[in-house]
């Protein structure tokens, strides 16, 4: 007897509470499809702010809840004519879902690297005050005297194309248009090689220490950098303000956080075993972005494609 009141208690428990179920409060059904007023909300906050504050009077809601019936209406008929049966419409939401796919798992890396960074700049890349001022002290002529470089170059992948454009060079033909038929770096190639002017530390190592070394219209030697194979000659050199220390300590914290974050680079390609196969790159072209590579060719002082 205690067994089927137990029955009867839970049975009843569950009548009552099923009919406490709040129903949808429908605004208007239009054949299968409803309006309720939770999805009016939804929409009604998604629309453009210069329109909120006449949707939000009384004739504003009742015409927005007009339109909304009549896309009820289009989607209704839509269906009864059959559109979500044609091959057109099953490819352009196929193709839809398989675009938001690529988006939703870009945005999901993206945001797992912005958190990852924010961690590495707060525990690993750093500059603490010390260390600014230890390097202003031991590069104190850079800020006192300092110095801006425009140069040429040309970059390409390999030290047998770089020597047979600098051999192309040294018989006598002009560095200008030897940049403009071999180099890699498309922005400066265009101009010639054309780069700068660049202060000590906004170029990579390598570049910057060969190019200051130069004489005005000297061509350097084949530089290695991470980018690739390097010739480069020195078009001017111009001297500029010095700079405090002061004025110098956000320059300087950037320049050592780069270096951290490049070092940081290099360990992690180490750890995770990093093989690059460039030849690959070779036959690869993308068409699809004309427009960017004209805004970069706008530029008016390039620095290159191995720029910070």
């Amino acid at each position: 007897m205690r067994f089927v009141n137990v029955v009867l208690v839970s049975i009843f428990s569950f009548v009552f509470l099923a009919g406490c179920v709040q129903k949808e409060d429908i605004i208007a059904q239009v054949g299968s499809e409803k309006i309720t007023t939770e999805n009016f909300s939804e929409r009604l906050m998604s629309t453009p702010p210069a329109y909120q504050a006449y949707i939000n009077t009384e004739p504003g809601r009742k015409q927005f809840a007009d339109l909304l019936i009549r896309e009820k209406l289009i989607l209704e008929s839509a269906k009864q004519a059959g559109v979500t049966k044609r091959e057109d419409y099953k490819k352009a939401v196929a193709n839809f879902k398989e675009e938001q796919k690529k988006q939703f798992k870009e945005y999901e890396d993206g945001i797992m690297m912005e958190m990852y960074i924010k961690e590495i700049q707060k525990n690993s890349i750093t500059a603490s005050d010390s260390k600014i001022e230890k390097y202003y002290e031991e590069n104190k002529n850079d800020f006192e005297k300092p110095v801006a470089v425009t140069a040429r170059h040309i970059l390409v992948p390999s030290k047998e194309e770089a020597q047979k454009a600098l051999d192309r060079i040294k018989s006598g033909e002009s560095f200008e248009k030897v940049a403009k038929e071999v180099s890699t770096d498309k922005i400066s190639a265009e101009r010639g090689g054309l780069i700068g002017p660049f202060k000590k530390g906004e170029l990579v190592k390598e570049f910057e220490d060969a190019a200051f070394k130069l004489k005005k219209g000297e061509v350097s030697d084949i530089v290695e950098t991470p980018f690739g194979m390097h010739i480069i000659m020195k078009v001017s050199e111009q001297n500029l303000p010095p700079v405090s220390k002061d004025e110098a300590k956000a320059e300087i914290k950037k320049i050592l956080e780069k270096n951290k974050f490049e070092k940081w680079f290099e360990d992690a390609k180490k750890k995770f075993n990093v093989h690059v196969d460039y030849s690959k790159l070779d036959n690869l072209q993308n068409t699809g972005n004309e427009e960017a590579a004209a805004a970069n060719n706008q530029q008016e002082e390039p620095l290159g494609e191995f720029s910070n």
